[in-house]
């Protein structure tokens, strides 16, 4: 099944010349080497991939100019939200050398050198290498498999007190998963609202290039390959000190 997705991606990707080709990231070039998620290409090229963060995204008030990106893969949200000025720089943290060459290789193809900047693993300290006054301005994307819980504590979200957090959370990954997601919500309460969304719905029919692809094949497509139907948070901040 794995197998066919892929085939189905690297179809889609032919078709738009390994480019994003609607939603909020269009534009935005592929290389065609993949560090993860080449079975997703095809998705994001159609501007479903996560669909419901791109909406949440593109919704942000304009005084946040700053993206923060932990667990970057291959660049697409920290070099996507760059395209069309969604925000004007990104910090794309990636733990792998892969990773990190991948997203070089992304921005360079998609001439936003000037623009990001590129890091290995966020560690308790990642929030040093960032300026004080770019973090006021900042939105902080989290997608690190379960790290979530060891990075997130109250000093963190103080520290981001004026940001917007996004955190996609993995507390299935832990037989003590509850325990974790209600510190993480303690932690954040003193300086964050809070709220939970999952995916929804896709509508395909808009896409002609896959009128003539039966059921089933369109709608792998927009499978996102999930062990299970992914929670994400949404933390703004209770006072706004701009």
């Amino acid at each position: 099944m794995q197998q066919h997705k892929l085939h189905l991606s690297n179809l889609i990707s032919a078709m738009h010349n390994n480019t994003v080709a609607y939603g909020p990231f269009k534009g935005l070039k592929f290389i065609n080497e993949s560090h993860w998620g080449g079975a997703d290409k095809g998705t994001m090229i159609l501007g479903l991939y996560e669909q419901e963060i791109l909406g949440e995204l593109v919704n942000i008030p304009n005084r946040y100019e700053i993206f923060i990106d932990l667990g970057a893969a291959d660049g697409y949200y920290g070099i996507g939200v760059l395209i069309n000025g969604l925000f004007k720089k990104s910090y794309c943290f990636e733990i792998t050398d892969t990773g990190r060459n991948v997203i070089q290789k992304n921005t360079a193809l998609n001439k936003m050198e000037d623009a990001v900047v590129i890091r290995g693993e966020a560690t308790q300290n990642f929030i040093n290498e960032i300026p004080k006054d770019e973090i006021d301005r900042s939105v902080l994307f989290v997608d690190i498999e379960g790290g979530e819980f060891d990075l997130f504590n109250r000093q963190i979200f103080s520290s981001f007190s004026n940001s917007i957090i996004f955190i996609e959370l993995h507390d299935f990954f832990f037989s003590d998963g509850d325990k974790r997601l209600h510190q993480l919500m303690l932690d954040s309460s003193h300086t964050h609202f809070h709220k939970f969304f999952k995916m929804g719905a896709r509508d395909l029919s808009v896409f002609k290039e896959l009128e003539g692809w039966n059921d089933m094949d369109r709608w792998l497509v927009c499978a996102e390959g999930r062990p299970r139907l992914m929670t994400w948070v949404r933390f703004d901040p209770v006072a706004k000190n701009f």
